[in-house]
């Protein structure tokens, strides 16, 4: 199944409590709990749904370990997988008219540690893999932090509210109670976020209003269920003030002219508050393998003693 699908049947899944993802495993309300903590919806009169879903830090890592156990994976697995996710962003392609290029460590490399830097150089590729490897080592050490809760609204300027230095919505839209067939083939350009001031900005992405192609919705009209992806780089134009602030008390997501609702309005209330996890982590994947061998020798022993009968 398509990347797109799966993610779009997830989304209507966890609309209703009932998410694939999700098990009965301890690490698995807390995925539940986490994702009504940073999902918004607005149903119109019109009967248009939309759902926004902020992508913390810690949602992202609540995920993973509900995926991880949910699949019986170890703890080796899991980081293994929370390192990916943060190599997704920091090797992304970021526009360069806002500035977030800088976020891409290819770039920080070039500036700050070897300006003459030649990826074609087998020694020189090897140097900054080994500098980049650390970095991600270092964001990971961060999350396991004994002095915090592994789920936390900060864990140090880039990685606390965003996602590297951007706020990331995914925004889920049905029409399945509705007669309208809206237009949406703009939607994101006419998706903004306001802050506590009232300032609104405008998504950035290599794709017009959205990160990548890929994150626009499919077809020009709203007829079913879609989504989009939003991101909105967190700091003004002057490069230095953050446009969602430590200090302040909620961030809104606006939505113009969908439907017959001249103006959708999401908010998230700040600081996001996060439920304990149950525990920092997951069984190793020597204990993992043991709890399956030991699960499969009581089957067969079971279904030898039903045949012996």
């Amino acid at each position: 199944m398509p990347g797109r699908v799966l993610l779009l049947c997830w989304m209507c899944a966890a609309a209703t409590g009932c998410g694939p993802e999700l098990s009965e495993g301890p690490f698995a309300h807390v995925g539940q709990e986490v994702w009504r903590t940073v999902n918004r919806s607005h149903r119109g009169a019109d009967g248009v749904l939309v759902q926004a879903t902020l992508h913390s830090f810690a949602y992202e890592i609540a995920r993973a370990y509900a995926r991880a156990e949910r699949e019986g994976l170890g703890q080796e697995q899991l980081e293994y997988r929370i390192k990916q996710l943060i190599y997704s962003y920091v090797d992304g392609t970021y526009p360069a008219e806002d500035g977030t290029d800088i976020n891409s460590l290819y770039f920080q490399y070039l500036i700050y540690v070897n300006p003459s830097f030649d990826v074609r150089n087998p020694l020189q590729k090897r140097a900054f893999d080994i500098w980049r490897a650390e970095y991600i080592r270092r964001v990971v050490d961060a999350i396991y932090d004994p002095k915090f809760p592994i789920l936390r609204d900060r864990y140090d300027d880039r990685w606390g509210l965003t996602l590297y230095s951007r706020l990331v919505f995914t925004v889920y839209l049905s029409s399945g109670e509705s007669q309208l067939k809206p237009y949406i083939a703009d939607i994101g350009a006419r998706t903004f976020l306001v802050n506590q001031k009232g300032a609104r900005f405008q998504p950035s992405g290599t794709f017009n209003s959205y990160p990548y192609e890929s994150d626009r919705p499919e077809g020009e009209i709203l007829d079913g269920k879609t989504y989009y992806r939003v991101f909105f780089p967190n700091r003004k134009g002057d490069d230095k003030a953050p446009l969602v602030r430590r200090d302040d008390d909620y961030l809104e997501l606006q939505i113009e002219n969908l439907g017959d609702v001249p103006l959708r309005t999401l908010r998230w209330e700040l600081p996001l508050a996060y439920p304990e996890m149950p525990s920092r982590r997951l069984p190793t994947e020597a204990e993992v393998a043991e709890r399956k061998a030991a699960a499969r020798a009581e089957r067969e022993a079971r279904a030898e003693a039903m045949r012996t009968k």
